[in-house]
């Protein structure tokens, strides 16, 4: 699957903390993989600094984290400032699961670039993928 500039496109997923309902994430992965999305599946149990070094290491396009409890407003905050120490900040961070409607804004206004609930489909996440482009193109601009 390629970016809107033509990239292939890279994601890294995986989920923080002691959530463990990986269900939804692992179906995601093979969701992605099977339209081409190139996935670094990292699973359960993660924290914020070694998830953003991951997407430093593996020169991931975009970083999805996915929630089934209610942890997820300090979570994602602990992940984006965790990306900003490893100098991954303009990689894109999506993040979905069991998030209430109320909270998508301060999720948005924190940085994060795109928030996929429950009833969200395969194909809007698809175009959000598709349409972005890559850190690795904005940096060569």
């Amino acid at each position: 699957m390629r970016s809107a500039s033509g990239s292939d496109i890279r994601c890294v997923l995986g989920m923080l903390g002691v959530d463990v309902h990986s269900k939804g994430l692992r179906t995601l992965a093979r969701l992605l993989r099977d339209r081409g999305v190139t996935i670094v599946y990292l699973g359960e149990h993660n924290s914020p600094d070694g998830m953003a070094h991951a997407v430093a290491v593996e020169d991931a396009d975009v970083v999805g984290v996915s929630f089934s409890t209610s942890t997820y407003v300090p979570h994602t905050t602990a992940l984006l400032a965790a990306m900003r120490r490893a100098g991954v900040a303009d990689v894109p961070l999506m993040v979905g699961g069991l998030i209430h409607p109320d909270d998508e804004p301060t999720l948005l206004n924190a940085g994060v670039a795109a928030v996929f609930g429950p009833s969200s489909t395969t194909e809007e996440i698809m175009n959000f993928l598709t349409d972005l482009p890559r850190a690795r193109d904005r940096a060569a601009s």
